[in-house]
């Protein structure tokens, strides 16, 4: 619904310091500043620090590739706590029941990251012939030799921050196949109800995080099962029990605030068989790979520019938390190192394949530098396609701002006030910090940030 300005105004962004009730989206304590009115006010929730919710994919260890020292650097760069890496089966134990991650790259893998004070997400996956199918765990053989291999990398690695994933994409044909069909969801269910309790009795903390389901719409048309339907299956077969966590991989050709349908989808689906599994937003990015190149693969999303990436990167990871995820993972860290033009998987990247940032790196080291070790206090109802975010660092107020749809926001401001660009630069309307003033927004520009006691009073 698209509000008038007259409903939005004086709105005032330098709000009291109360933390929130920390209740559901749906029962969000409503603060309106005395105006009266449902909406242009902060709906209150309270969240945990910014930076707690980052993560970047990345692919190091046998038998993808070595590390890359660099890779890590650029990552803590950015701000991120988290990496997700795969720790593949079929590398740790090339010999029944002896595990070793040394050899794979893993133990290097994890010390980097601890180095930088990053935390791991260990995705346990895939097959390992010498248990079964390659893409697959289909028997009781298979998995207690699964669990064994789960509960031996918790041994080398629990206790220190990490997570674990159970598998990535199961609905999936790429990753869950075997000599009897595609995906499987009873299956797979029967393979974490094998692996959780390995993982507890080595560690009761550890989290443990299922799914990494993939939503895209053509899933139905290349094999793969919906999303929705595999997750039904998986609550029904005990799938998620003992969990802390349902991950789901929300990759599309719109702008990330589209997820939302599907976020509230799984919410909704979780609510009513009555479990209230916390959700995060697992691996999801935008390519800048040449559309106009000969394609090398299956370019099975469009492309965006590397000023594009940056803002819908940026725009992913406030929405989220806007939203309430507990963690968003970024695909992924680099692009290829000799990347194909027209190949969509060789640019996912926030970084070059030399670790030359791009855009999107800028973007999400600026996001982390102004509210990465703030918190979320609430979200300003701006009306359809206009977003607002207030973060509270210890006193200090920062609010991100971005748009769908081109805006021109009036402000007002009470003391002095800085603007500041996705890219880091100061975007300052002059006079502002003296009589106001007014802030055009494109979506392309978003997120900005606007520091300071200021008053939108207006949006046209």
């Amino acid at each position: 619904m698209k509000l008038p300005s007259s409903v939005l105004s004086m709105l005032l962004l330098a709000c009291s310091s109360e933390s929130g009730t920390g209740a559901p989206a749906s029962t969000l304590d409503v603060d309106c500043d005395g105006m009266g009115e449902p909406f242009g006010c902060l709906e209150r929730f309270e969240r945990p620090l910014f930076r707690e919710t980052v993560a970047v994919n990345t692919h190091y260890g046998q038998p993808r590739q070595a590390l890359q020292i660099e890779a890590f650097e650029g990552i803590a760069e950015t701000g991120a706590r988290f990496v997700r890496n795969d720790l593949d089966w079929a590398s740790v134990e090339t010999a029944v029941g002896l595990f070793d991650f040394a050899a794979p790259g893993f133990d290097d893998v994890v010390a980097a990251a601890e180095d930088r004070d990053l935390r791991m997400i260990f995705i346990l996956d895939y097959g390992n012939s010498l248990h079964g199918p390659t893409q697959a765990v289909v028997d009781d053989s298979g998995r207690a030799a699964f669990a064994a291999y789960a509960r031996a990398a918790v041994q080398r690695f629990g206790g220190r921050g990490h997570a674990w994933e159970i598998w990535n994409e199961p609905n999936l044909p790429q990753f869950w196949s075997s000599n009897s069909g595609g995906p499987n969801a009873a299956d797979y269910a029967a393979l974490v109800r094998a692996a959780v309790p390995a993982i507890r009795a080595v560690d009761p903390d550890a989290t443990i995080a299922v799914g990494a389901l993939l939503t895209l719409p053509l899933l139905t048309a290349i094999g793969g099962v919906a999303a929705d339907e595999f997750l039904q299956i998986m609550i029904d077969q005990g799938g998620l029990d003992d969990v802390d966590a349902l991950t789901i991989h929300l990759y599309r050709s719109e702008p990330p605030e589209t997820a939302s349908e599907d976020i509230e989808a799984i919410r909704r689906l979780l609510d009513d068989n009555g479990l209230s599994v916390p959700v995060w937003s697992g691996e999801w990015g935008y390519s800048t790979y040449d559309p106009a190149a000969a394609p090398t693969g299956i370019n099975y999303l469009p492309a965006v520019t590397p000023e594009g990436q940056a803002s819908f990167v940026a725009r992913m990871l406030l929405h989220n938390y806007s939203l309430g995820l507990e963690r968003s993972v970024v695909f992924k860290d680099r692009d290829d190192v000799a990347p194909e033009p027209g190949d969509i998987e060789h640019h996912f990247g926030l970084m070059n394949g030399d670790f030359t940032p791009k855009p999107a790196h800028r973007a999400v080291e600026v996001l982390s530098d102004l509210v990465g070790v703030g918190r979320g206090v609430g979200r300003l109802a701006l009306g359809d396609g206009r977003h607002g975010l207030v973060f509270d660092d210890d006193g200090a107020r920062v609010v991100a701002v971005w748009v769908e749809h081109t805006t021109t926001f009036g402000l007002e401001a009470e003391g002095p006030v800085r603007v500041v660009s996705r890219g880091g630069e100061d975007v300052t309307p002059e006079g502002v910090d003296e009589t106001g003033g007014s802030l055009g927004l494109t979506p392309e520009d978003g997120p900005l940030f606007l520091l300071g006691p200021v008053r939108i009073t207006s949006a046209d």
